[in-house]
Order: structure tokens, then sequence, then C-alpha cells
């Protein structure tokens, strides 16, 4: 298979304009660019992260895919998937030590085919250090030159290269807004919309929510990736929850009211924090008596999903 022709995109994501009683108070209308539609294995914003990763693989006549992540990552399961359906073989660095049971991610990763090899956290900190990645292959007995290594989430520049097609996979029925909001984990999804953005919308400004806690750290990634001065982005911190993978019961309180509401399923790590801060940020500024009727938002559903089933909603 020639890799530069894979693609999992048939038709248009869906954009599904959203209804609720806090939208109409303060007049405010939104779309969601439903990329949890995507595909129903490689859902969400893990496609465009690990397209050109895979294109880049074969073009450099490399034999696997290796990558890093928890037991219920996204974008392990969303890698193995891909090996799956594209033929190329993969194997997933796993942090902490292996349980009585797989989740029921790196099961789904397993059955399809992804060699799992654990790592203690100390050493999964010592991931992106050049020799001891040089020693983890050497100790899977895997010559460098066929590996084609991508880092935790999919964050390289290949990543960002597909992220900058999201808001193209919308089609036509993406219209302009005022504003785009997605969950930041790593800045490579920001850092591609934000780039696209710049040259499709120019007058919209991007918004994201830093899921994990002291996420300031992400706008010199985000910086580098973009490799010149956007101004048309902003980074909010102060909607982690507790931290990357926590969750409070008035996060999981919002996200039963807003389901209940729209039918449209969000998860608590990603997601949820999104619908969160957009919701409290239209409601303060209701009651602060700040200007917001009218606003056009676009929030893009980056899937996660999957995890859900690690997750007690």
């Amino acid at each position: 298979m020639v890799f530069e022709s894979i693609d999992v995109l048939d038709k248009p994501v869906p954009v599904q304009s959203v209804n609720t009683q806090w939208l109409y108070e303060t007049g405010v209308s939104l779309d969601i660019l439903r990329l949890d539609e995507l595909d129903p294995e490689i859902s969400g914003n893990k496609w465009f992260k690990l397209k050109h990763n895979f294109i880049e693989a074969q073009r450099g006549g490399r034999s696997t895919i290796l990558s890093f992540g928890g037991a219920w990552s996204n974008h392990i399961h969303a890698l193995a998937a891909t090996g799956q359906r594209f033929g190329m073989p993969t194997i997933g660095i796993i942090r902490g030590e292996p349980g009585e049971s797989l989740s029921a991610t790196l099961t789904d990763a397993v059955n399809w085919g992804m060699q799992l090899h654990y790592l203690s956290r100390s050493d999964y900190r010592r991931k992106n250090e050049v020799v001891f990645l040089h020693h983890l292959l050497h100790q899977l007995g895997l010559p460098a030159q066929e590996v084609h290594v991508v880092p935790e989430g999919g964050s390289n520049s290949l990543g960002v290269q597909g992220c900058c097609e999201i808001l193209a996979a919308g089609g036509a029925s993406l219209g302009s807004y005022d504003e785009i909001w997605l969950a930041c984990g790593t800045g490579a999804t920001l850092s591609g919309v934000a780039l696209a953005a710049s040259k499709d919308m120019p007058e919209t400004r991007v918004t994201g929510v830093a899921v994990l806690k002291g996420g300031d750290f992400l706008r010199n990634d985000i910086d580098k990736h973009t490799i010149q001065s956007l101004d048309n982005w902003r980074l909010l911190t102060d909607y982690h929850h507790g931290g990357y993978a926590r969750i409070t019961k008035e996060l999981l309180a919002f996200i039963k009211s807003f389901e209940s509401e729209t039918a449209i399923p969000l998860d608590p790590v990603y997601t949820g924090k999104v619908m969160f801060a957009i919701w409290y940020s239209l409601t303060e500024n209701l009651k602060q008596g700040l200007p917001c009727r009218g606003k056009r938002l676009l929030m893009i559903h980056t899937g996660g999903l999957q995890g859900r089933r690690g997750i007690k909603i």
C-alpha cells in the first residue's frame, strides 16, 4: 500500500449545531466539529496526528512505528488501529507496570497486533532522551534505522502538519466563526488549527483549554510548533479540574447535564473540560454584563470517547 494515498475520510466530518438553555440565555451560537464520528476506531484528532507519521515512516523505509502512552491512551489506541488498518507493525511503550489484566484500550491494541512493552514511571520520564531511546530500541532488538518513533500524543511536526487539515475536514458546512475552542494536551492540535485558521479564517481566535495542571509551559511548545509569532490563539490554564485525567463532581455533573440536553457524548479528560470552560466563561460574561450575544463559536470534538471505559461517569 502506498501510504501517500491512505485516508479514513470518505465524506466531510459532521458539523452539529448545539442548543442548550445557557447558550440561549447568552445569545451565543455553538457548532461542534464531530471528529469523534470520523472513524469508529481511529477517532478524533488522532488520525490527523498519525497520518503524516505513517507516510514519513514508509518514505524512510521504516518497518515499524513505536510510540508511548498510558493504559487508557487514545493515542496508543488509534496508533494500533491505524497500524492494523494499513499494514504497519506498531509497538506501544506503556507507562507503568503491567496489571493483572489489560485495560480495554490495551486489549484492543493487542487484538490489532500491537506489541506492548512496559516502562517504570521513572524510566518513562526519560522517553525523550536520545541515549535512553537508543538503549530502549537495543533492548527490544530493533535497529534504529527500521523504527519510526512518534512522541507521546503524536506531537511532532508531522502531527502538527496533519492537524492543519482538521478545519478543512468539515467541508463546505463549516462556516465562519468568532472563536474556535479545543482541548490542549500537548499543543500540537492547537498549533495546527491556529496555523490553518490564520490563513483561512484570519478574524477567528483559537482558544485552547489546557487539560493538565501547570499547563503554561505549553505556550512555548506551541510557539515552537508554529515557527512564528501567531497572535490568533490563547491558552486557558484554569480548567484542568485538578490535573490530567483528574475529575471533579462539578465537571461530571456538567457533562451529564450537557449530554442529557444534547445527546452529544463528552469525555471528562478532554472534551468535557473544553465544554465546561465554554459554559463557565459565557455565563460569567453574562453575569458581568460583558458582550457576547451574537457570537459564533466552534468547538472541535477531538474524540477520546474510548477512554471513558476507564472512568466511572
